[in-house]
């Protein structure tokens, strides 16, 4: 309460304060509810603070954090940062300029932390995923792979005939119709699927959680989609086609083994005519899906 009454007693009180007696009930109430910041009593001899501060940055990563204590050594202050504190401040320190302060410049430091973040995993072109984000993705997904059994499916899409799509119309040009396939992609992929720009005229598609079918399915939509789409560019109209390479995980795979069955599939794709998907399972024959229905070529 001593807390609350300092920060609404602050020279400038911008703050809606929630106060929790304990920290189990701050923790069940960001699990229900969204704050900029958190400042927490880091004394209490029936919690480890180190325990408590590590639940808390796991369970919002933006979430300013400010702890206080009565301790003075900088060794614990130092490993509360770590473990996810914006700042320590000593109770005896304590006023309401100081804690609002404080306060305001954490919330303020941990949004830019959370954009640079997401610049660092974002494509610039296309607002994707970036290759950084799906090898991290890819990563999460064969370890969790490991423990749940549940298949995934990871999915490879390239632009037919980009260069000379490039060479006809201008790298303007090419670079727009990029940037409206990564919306129309962010707009088709559906639930917990990870859509990122594989590099130059390639998109990787993550399905988690999926069974076969339903990444054939999801694989022959997208294609339909993309070749149904017109993208208007400076007055004239594009269109374009795109192949694709699907895989899906099994027992003892690892990121390349993945990463390497769709490249394959969509090699073969393309060999065979493009604008058309093949599935490439381990240890089974090759399972080409045409896509006849779907009209190819680039239109001006």
């Amino acid at each position: 309460m001593l807390l609350h009454r300092m920060l609404q007693h602050a020279p400038t009180n911008g703050f809606e304060v929630c106060v929790c007696k304990t920290a189990e009930a701050a923790i069940d109430r960001l699990g229900d509810h969204q704050y900029d910041g958190l400042i927490i009593n880091l004394d209490h001899e029936d919690q480890d603070p180190f325990e408590v501060l590590l639940r808390i940055r796991n369970l919002d990563p933006r979430l300013a954090i400010l702890g206080i204590t009565d301790r003075s050594d900088e060794s614990f202050g130092l490993r509360m940062v770590e473990c996810g504190a914006q700042d320590v401040i000593a109770k005896e320190m304590l006023n309401g300029q100081l804690l609002y302060r404080a306060m305001r410049y954490g919330i303020a430091r941990q949004r830019q932390i959370s954009c640079l973040k997401t610049a660092a995993h974002t494509d610039a072109l296309t607002g994707l995923g970036n290759r950084r984000a799906l090898d991290q993705a890819l990563d999460q997904a064969v370890a969790d792979f490991a423990v749940d059994r549940q298949p995934f499916g990871f999915l490879i899409l390239d632009v037919d005939n980009f260069k000379q799509f490039n060479d006809q119309h201008g790298h303007r040009a090419g670079d727009y119709v990029l940037s409206q396939l990564g919306s129309l992609l962010r707009t088709a992929v559906t639930g917990n699927d990870l859509c990122s720009r594989y590099g130059g005229e390639e998109f990787a598609i993550l399905i988690p959680a999926t069974s076969t079918a339903k990444a054939v399915a999801k694989m022959k939509d997208l294609l339909q989609r993309i070749a149904e789409h017109f993208v208007e560019f400076e007055g004239t109209q594009y269109r374009v086609t795109s192949s694709a390479g699907l895989t899906i995980s099994r027992p003892n795979d690892t990121v390349g083994s993945i990463i390497e069955r769709a490249d394959i599939a969509l090699y073969r794709a393309k060999s065979d005519g493009r604008n058309r998907g093949d599935l490439n399972l381990p240890s089974s024959a090759a399972v080409p899906l045409s896509c006849e229905t779907i009209a190819g070529g680039n239109q001006k």
